[in-house]
């Protein structure tokens, strides 16, 4: 049976975009003005990965002087290109659609012919035809499926007929980021004879880690085709990682695997191609549903995980990762992140993404972007899962390349130095005033903590830029004051007597951090 080709994803609109709603890829490549990507953190960075992923195949220069003479309409042009040359690859549905394993629906006809053999009433025989069918979407919001025994709390839980463009970015999420747990088919053969790596909780992807969430950076810059640029790798720079034996990789849209350890899923696995779609799940769309399997396995960060996009600390003798965290917003990473413009620089976290592109560009932007985010995920047992305080995670801080250096970093590591013990004293400050009523909740000091960095990311680009000589600090150390005082006032009422002397009492003294030169008199 021939398969109708459809939803050409080079030429439908599916992408999501800042002020332009959806776009195809040809679209993406052509159109220069095109500012950013849009959609939710989780998502932006899985289209930057396989936007990253066609670049990479289309132009991927030899050594790092090469790729600091291309220009982003060079780039742009080769991207075409090469769309154009893959173009029946890009089929949504079809005899090779995209990022899909068509042979699944072999296997599923093979358990359902089991199951029916096996049957011993018209129950079984119901139960062996209805799991033959494929799984709903869910709201397509996370790389995961809705499990079977979901309750529903708000209009937002209840599946939804996604639309072809969804399911397209659906599909592309689930490669990198697919959520580790149970809701895999169940009892299906593998795709390679002897293979034994699977178990009946499928592993977590390897973009998304097997515990909490790696937090993800890149840089930006003006427009999408620009991002591209400043986070393209050379030859050069993939060589030297050694967890990438196999080189760049092919695509898989290329060369699809067979099956789980085949010789093409084996060079996937060890390329760099892998960090960007890395087929962590086999899936196949059939209808409004999905066939959802088990993929490729990948190892974590502590047994040689890298993606250029991760920040590692890999001197000790188990990596250390900065994880996802909703408590502390990805901006106040930035000095973690750009540790390597230090003198000690090489002992800290190294996010290659950011270093390797502010080190070839900053002479040619006059503001570059760093990005962070991704999804934080509840895990137990193997079962990954968002909810209680799991949410979606993302921060942009604009740097101007005409300051950037150790002078300028230095003064960054004072002031955000400052600011976390502009935080401890407002978490004190907030205790003690408890502390003198007789009431002991250390919970509320930890609110009014977090209150104050909320207050403060609304103001870090300017410190940001304040940074620069001649580190005129003052004005924004004032905004940070204000806010610490805003904070404490806010979990600290004054109504009663006793309150307004505990308040007074306990209230933030700030001068050492207002007038610095008082504290070293």
């Amino acid at each position: 049976m021939t398969l109708e080709n459809r939803f050409n994803l080079i030429d439908e609109p599916w992408i999501p975009v800042i002020d332009k709603g959806r776009l195809s890829l040809r679209q993406i490549f052509s159109e220069a003005g095109n500012r950013g990507l849009g959609g939710n953190p989780l998502q932006k960075i899985v289209m930057t990965k396989l936007l990253l992923a066609i670049a990479q195949s289309a132009c991927t220069p030899e050594d790092d002087e090469v790729l600091e003479a291309i220009e982003t309409s060079d780039l742009a042009k080769k991207c075409l290109a090469y769309l154009e040359k893959w173009h029946d690859r890009f089929w949504l549905y079809g005899e090779k659609p995209f990022l899909q394993m068509p042979a699944i629906h072999g296997l599923i006809a093979r358990r359902k012919r089991k199951d029916l053999d096996a049957a011993t009433n018209k129950a079984g025989e119901r139960n062996a035809e209805a799991s033959a069918q494929p799984k709903s979407l869910g709201m397509g919001f996370y790389p995961d499926m809705p499990a079977e025994n979901n309750t529903i709390l708000t209009q937002y839980q209840v599946p939804k007929i996604l639309s072809d463009a969804d399911k397209a970015l659906f599909v592309a999420s689930l490669m990198n980021f697919a959520l580790g747990g149970k809701r895999t088919e169940k009892n299906l053969d593998t795709l390679t004879d002897g293979y034994a790596g699977k178990t009946g909780s499928a592993k977590a992807a390897p973009s998304i880690g097997n515990f909490i969430g790696y937090l993800h950076s890149i840089l930006v810059g003006e427009t999408i085709i620009d991002t591209l640029l400043l986070n393209l790798l050379s030859h050069e720079r993939i060589k030297e990682n050694a967890y990438w034996t196999s080189g760049l990789g092919t695509a898989p849209w290329e060369e699809m695997p067979k099956g789980e350890a085949c010789p093409i899923a084996m060079r996937l696995k060890s390329s760099y191609m892998a960090t960007l779609v890395s087929l962590s799940r086999f899936v196949l769309l059939e209808g409004v549903g999905i066939y959802y399997v088990e993929g490729l396995q990948y190892p974590s960060h502590k047994e040689g995980w890298r993606e250029p996009s991760m920040a590692v600390n890999a001197q000790g003798a188990t990596p250390k990762i900065k994880w996802i965290d909703p408590n502390k917003r990805p901006w106040r990473e930035l000095v973690s992140l750009l540790a390597f413009m230090s003198a000690g620089g090489g002992q800290g976290y190294d996010s290659q993404f950011i270093r390797y592109g502010l080190v070839r560009f900053r002479s040619r932007y006059k503001r570059i972007g760093i990005w962070s985010g991704g999804l934080k995920v509840s895990t137990n047992a193997g079962d990954q899962s968002v909810k209680q305080d799991d949410d979606f995670v993302e921060s942009l801080i604009f740097l101007d390349c005409a300051v950037l250096g150790e002078l300028w970093y230095h003064q960054l590591q004072v002031e955000m130095d400052a600011l976390d013990q502009l935080s401890k004293t407002v978490w004190a400050a907030t205790n003690g005033f408890f502390k003198a009523q007789n009431m002991t909740d250390a919970s509320l000091a930890g609110q009014a903590s977090t209150l104050f960095w909320e207050l403060c990311e609304r103001s870090f680009q300017d410190l940001v830029d304040a940074c620069a000589a001649p580190y005129d600090t003052k004005k924004i150390r004032s905004v940070f004051a204000q806010s610490a005082i805003k904070a404490y006032d806010t979990f600290c009422p004054k109504e009663s007597a006793r309150q307004i002397d505990a308040w007074a009492k306990n209230r933030p003294n700030l001068i050492n951090y207002l007038n610095p030169e008082h504290k070293k008199s």
